[in-house]
């Protein structure tokens, strides 16, 4: 451990808060679609956000889980291991719990209502949301599944985290990013994580339920790990520099055979075939491509630091809990205007983001037990 506070890093910062606030038109957009999970489905199907969507999913929660892992490398450089758990758990499992009781289950009454499963107020519906497990039942987290894995995989790496630290450690890290010196290199680090996706993916293609996800659960650990990593050694940094445009070029060039291959008809069948374990390997490097170009590019435009980004820090996580609640509530009642797909859907993105920031501002930075309950402290999420 270092004694030394380290210097933040204002582009992983800048970078975590632009990837949740892109959740908004994220989310938004799967109210119009018929793919993807959503609680609320206006039973219509927009091609071109269906595509937005699925472009965007491929990347954008492993960057999230990158840039945490980025954020504990910052943590534990100056926390002992046991402070570093207590105020995981304080700063996660408490909001997770609130989350869960309180913000989660309007989400899952409107989407009663809406499939017509449940008639009434929701303080009527609201005993009812203990009634079995989701889908089939209402008990659920939903969008906080990202909070619960975090919590889980912190735990799980920090003995890791902490024998990194030490010097048999350091020699390993330093041996391994001598690969990424190499142009190209760092794009190795993508054969875990195709590793992980063509052994469990074709039996584990669901939800985030923890239980039954072991490909979503061991993808994100591994992305979780490389982001500590790729900051424990200064190399993996120039790398990320020097190869971050020619990440972008591949993630394209990888996206594009992605989307024509379903544009004809052609993508593999899930199973356990060639065809599956090629197509998996390639929507994991394609994965890394993106992170690494996004990572590049914030290092290039966003490292500096002003008071936008002093409040926008501290609003990251309470506008993540707060945010898909909020498109549910704005959303249920504009997918039913009678008006095109793209005016509704822009309506309840920009709405959305507004009311969210508001309800950030007025009810949780504001008020100690607020800023508790949404786990705003000094920490790394």
């Amino acid at each position: 451990m270092n004694s030394e506070r380290p210097q933040r890093r204002p582009d992983i910062d800048w970078l975590r808060a632009l990837a949740v606030l892109l959740l908004v038109p994220f989310h938004s957009a799967l109210i119009f679609c018929n793919d993807g999970i959503f609680p609320l489905r206006s039973g219509e199907d927009s091609e071109l956000l269906s595509y937005f969507a699925g472009i965007v999913s491929q990347w954008h929660m492993p960057l999230l889980f990158v840039i945490s892992g980025a954020g504990t490398w910052f943590a534990l450089r100056f926390r002992e291991p046991g402070r570093y758990a207590r105020e995981r758990a304080e700063r996660l499992l408490v909001p997770l719990i609130f989350g869960s009781l309180v913000i989660v289950p309007p989400q899952v009454y409107l989407q009663r209502l809406n499939e017509g499963r449940f008639e009434g107020s929701f303080f009527a519906f609201y005993p009812h949301f203990f009634d079995g497990i989701y889908p089939q039942g209402n008990l659920t987290w939903n969008h906080l599944w990202f909070v619960a894995y975090l919590f889980i995989f912190s735990m799980m790496a920090l003995p890791v985290f902490d024998r990194i630290g030490s010097g048999p450690g350091q020699k390993w890290i330093s041996r391994l990013a001598s690969i990424s010196e190499r142009r190209g290199g760092i794009f190795l680090l993508a054969i875990p994580i195709a590793g992980t996706e063509a052994t469990f993916r074709a039996a584990f293609p669901g939800v985030q339920n923890l239980v039954w996800d072991w490909a979503n659960f061991g993808s994100y650990f591994v992305l979780f790990l490389l982001g500590f990593l790729i900051l424990a050694d200064e190399r993996y940094q120039q790398a990320v520099t020097r190869d971050g445009p020619l990440a972008l070029a591949l993630g394209l060039m990888t996206t594009a055979l992605g989307v024509s291959l379903h544009l004809n008809g052609v993508a593999p069948s899930r199973g356990y075939s060639l065809g599956w374990t090629a197509y998996m390997v390639l929507r994991a490097f394609n994965m890394w491509f993106w992170i690494l170009a996004v990572l590049g590019i914030g290092r290039r435009l966003l490292f500096f630091t002003n008071g936008t980004l002093r409040y926008v820090r501290d609003a990251t996580y309470p506008f993540y809990i707060l945010h898909m609640t909020v498109i549910v509530l704005i959303g249920f009642p504009v997918m039913k205007w009678k008006m095109g797909i793209g005016p509704r859907y822009l309506f309840v993105v920009v709405l959305s983001t507004l009311v969210t920031i508001f309800a950030y501002d007025l009810f949780v930075r504001r008020w100690r037990v607020g800023r508790l309950l949404f786990g705003m402290k000094d920490s790394d999420i």
